[in-house]
Parts: structure tokens; C-alpha cells; sequence
């Protein structure tokens, strides 16, 4: 027994890099199913429960901040987010403050509306990316259309359908940021701090750990925290997928790299005892 330990404890080390790759990638595949149960917290049902009691007569403005490179996170909580918007019906605007983070959200939505009846213009529209940081966000605070003048497409927004009745902070009924960087502050210094107007945020992982005293403080109602938001959330909406999957990948690794340990100690323990044998 003490022979085997210790050959395993001399296994090359790239039939190790293999199983880990292997563990990383078998989740993603579109066959495989792991039954690994995904636990809600608090942070992404308070986003949730937001967004089910959401009036007809208000919109949710969504500040996509993200780019290709954090894509893996921020583009899983997009996703999940869209469908609980689309599943209830809620009128929504994207926009952003990165350059990339509109578009993409525009592709996302646009593959999403035909399953749930929605239109562009009817039930969603998109304001394209913004600059002016904090003075954009106070102006759009007092004066939505005036602010936004056109969307992605060139049409004035006061002709878009899913806009009337759309004039300012009175008629937001929620802001959520999704955003790989430090774009929360304008939203939340002005449309929170002085309006009162709901916040949320999805954020990449090295971030959300910065930003949990603001949901400690009702500052925040809901926070998507990395990955591990996103497959909440598409737990909480029932529609499993990257995130979920991404999740999948990562405790399989961790799984193995456990049993890497727990293999490597055990030799060792091996090595000993036949060292004070001898």
C-alpha cells in the first residue's frame, strides 16, 4: 500500500495539468449535468424581489459598464437579468458608460425578445453609451429625454413607445449597474443619495467585496457578486446557464485540487513511516 502512495506522489506533473483541464471543461459541455444545487443569497434576492414588484409606470434603467474582457461575469448577470425583465413584462432602457457594454447588451437582448413576445422600441429600448460621468447622471436625474435625446438607432426618444410617460427620477423604479470597474458612484452620490431612487449593482468578484457595507446599509437593494451572482440569479429566474455552468466548472476543480492534497499528504505520511521503519 505504502509503494502505491508514493507513486502517486510521483505522478508527472502534467497528467495533473490534464485532469484539471479536464475538470474545468467537462461542465461546459452541453451534455453533462451535475446535480449541484445553487444556493440564493440574500443579496441577489433583494435584486429580485425589486424587480417582481416593479410598477407598470416605471422603468429600470440598466448601466452596462463591461467590456469583452470581463465578459465571463458581467455577461451571465446581463443575461439573467434580461430575462427576469422580459419574464415580467418591465419596461427597461440600456445604456452605458463603457464604450462596448451597450452593444453587447443590445446582442444579448435582441436574441432574447423573440422568446418572450417582446419588441425593441415597444418594450425596451437602448440609450448607447453616455460620457459626462456624475453631470450626465444629474441631468438625466431632472430631464430623461432631454438628456438622451436619441437612441442606439438615431430615433428621438420621446417617439419610442416604451418611453412615454419617461421625464425623470419620479419615473425610474430602479437603476441597475452592471460594471466592471468604479461606476457606481455618480448613480449612487445622485439618483440614490438625493432621489431615493432603488440601486442595484452586478459587479465582477474583486470588486463585490467593496461594496457589501452599501448593501448593509440599504444603500444598495440587491448585489450580484461575480459569477457566483449570475447562477443565483439564474437560479432565482430558472434559467440556467453560463453562470451556472461557470460555478459547475469551479467546484469540479476545487474538488481535485482537493483530492491532490489529501493524495500528496498522504504519501508523505507514507514516506515517513517507512523512514522510521528503516
Amino acid at each position: 500500500m505504502d509503494n502505491i502512495w508514493l507513486r502517486l506522489q510521483r505522478i508527472d506533473r502534467r497528467i495533473l495539468y490534464i485532469l484539471l483541464i479536464l475538470a474545468l471543461s467537462v461542465p461546459q459541455l452541453p451534455f453533462f449535468r451535475l446535480a449541484q444545487k445553487t444556493l440564493v443569497g440574500p443579496q441577489a434576492m433583494g435584486l429580485y424581489e425589486v424587480i417582481e414588484k416593479m410598477p407598470k409606470d416605471k422603468i429600470v434603467i440598466l448601466s452596462c459598464d463591461w467590456s469583452p474582457g470581463t465578459r465571463g461575469e458581467n455577461g451571465p448577470q446581463t443575461t439573467a437579468i434580461l430575462h427576469h425583465l422580459m419574464q415580467k413584462g418591465v419596461r427597461f432602457a440600456v445604456m452605458g458608460q463603457d464604450l462596448l457594454g451597450p452593444r453587447l447588451t443590445q446582442n444579448i437582448a435582441e436574441k432574447m425578445q423573440r422568446s418572450y413576445g417582446r419588441k425593441y422600441g415597444s418594450d425596451w429600448c437602448n440609450w448607447g453609451y453616455k460620457t459626462g460621468g456624475s453631470v450626465m447622471i444629474i441631468s438625466l436625474a431632472k430631464d430623461i429625454p432631454g438628456t438622451i435625446e436619441k437612441d442606439i438607432r438615431g430615433t428621438p426618444v420621446d417617439k419610442l413607445p416604451v418611453m412615454q410617460g419617461i421625464q425623470s427620477h419620479k419615473d425610474v423604479g430602479l437603476i441597475i449597474v452592471i460594471t466592471a470597474s468604479g461606476t457606481l458612484g455618480g448613480w449612487l452620490q445622485f439618483f440614490q443619495g438625493v432621489y431615493k431612487t432603488p440601486l442595484a449593482e452586478a459587479c465582477t468578484g474583486v470588486i463585490a467585496p467593496g461594496e457589501f457595507p452599501l448593501l448593509d446599509s440599504g444603500q444598495l437593494v440587491g448585489l450580484l457578486n461575480g459569477m457566483k451572482g449570475a447562477a443565483e440569479y439564474e437560479a432565482l429566474v430558472k434559467r440556467p446557464s453560463l453562470g451556472t455552468r461557470g460555478m459547475q466548472s469551479q467546484s469540479m476543480a476545487f474538488i481535485l485540487i482537493a483530492l491532490f492534497i489529501l493524495i500528496g499528504n498522504l504519501g508523505y505520511l507514507s514516506a515517513r513511516r517507512r523512514e522510521r521503519r528503516a
